[in-house]
């Protein structure tokens, strides 16, 4: 009897040696797992096409209130100019598409320039040129100091290294130019909460 339990637990022995080699053989033939953007199933941050009236957005630390949106078309493009406010004080944001690039830029208003869109144009010491100019319509929602609906005629200016902006508005042929001075934001710099829409 001695015998037989002996050669029981020597083939029980055997046995299990036996699995562990073929599982080891096993693992090393298995192809390793493909790596993957653990990022691929997440939805981007937020969508800037879709910032409205109401929605906050935390730019720098400061959480700035959009009070008012301009949908602008010219030629069938449509960019969208949020004027956002803060107790640091009130600037524009531009969400547009430009031949497929997202561009967003963050804009203040300088007061006291007597700028207009003409040639060149030095300010702070620095020459910028003129990139793109024209006439496009607008419609207005909230509070952006303009006529719910109109032309604006625009020119956009930039520095030869491309981090000087410069935009001039005119919302009424009449009126004198606007100028603002901006500076180009990534989408990782915001962060957007959308307004909960009401019940």
């Amino acid at each position: 009897m001695t015998e037989v339990l002996i050669a029981v637990l020597v083939l029980a022995v055997l046995l299990g040696v036996v699995l562990l080699v073929l599982r080891a053989r096993r693992a090393r033939q298995a192809p390793q797992p493909r790596r993957v953007d653990p990022l691929a199933d997440q939805p981007e941050l937020y969508d800037p096409h879709k910032i409205g009236v109401g929605d906050v957005i935390t730019y720098a630390g400061i959480d700035h209130v959009v009070r008012g949106t301009i949908v602008l078309e010219e030629g069938g493009v449509y960019w969208r100019e949020h004027l956002l406010d803060a107790s640091t004080g009130r600037r524009w944001l531009t969400v547009e598409d430009d031949e497929g690039d997202l561009e967003m830029t963050l804009w203040m208003r300088r007061e006291g320039t007597d700028l207009t869109p003409d040639g060149d144009v030095i300010l702070d010491d620095r020459v910028h040129r003129q990139v793109e100019r024209g006439r496009a319509n607008y419609t207005a929602e909230g509070t952006t100091g303009t006529a719910p609906s109109g032309v604006v005629d625009y020119a956009d200016y930039k520095t030869a290294d491309g981090t000087g902006l410069i935009a001039f508005e005119r919302w009424a042929p009449t009126q004198s130019w606007e100028v603002s001075t901006g500076r180009s934001v990534s989408l990782g710099e915001l962060i957007v909460y959308h307004r909960t829409p009401e019940a």
